[in-house]
């Protein structure tokens, strides 16, 4: 049912002051799985838009690595419900945080 697995990208670190490019012991690698027909979904992290999940598909972009703290991650698709999870990164934290985003069907667009 995961026909598309995502590492979200950065293509500029220093654009987003919620999200850093802290030292790799700290942050965390951001990974979004979700079906193949939901590539065209936008994701968001602290309420600033990064992109599509497709675009994030692209080699040269490279993971995007959450800073220590909470952060809200929220994956929008007109037509579906949105996917939101909080997570919080810390030196515990494990170097992968993996979302499941399946964008269910709003009967009520």
């Amino acid at each position: 049912m995961r026909a598309h697995l995502l590492a979200v990208g950065l293509a500029l670190c220093a654009s987003f002051s919620v999200v850093g490019c802290a030292n790799r012991g700290q942050s965390a690698a951001l990974i979004i799985h979700t079906p193949a027909e939901d590539s065209d979904a936008e994701v968001y992290v602290d309420g600033n838009y990064i992109g599509l999940v497709r675009s994030f598909s692209q080699p040269a972009s490279g993971p995007l690595q959450l800073a220590p703290g909470v952060h809200r991650v929220e994956i929008r698709k007109p037509g579906r419900f949105p996917v939101q999870k909080t997570l919080r990164i810390d030196r515990d934290s494990p170097a992968e945080i993996v979302v499941d985003a399946e964008l269910l069907e709003d009967p009520e667009p």
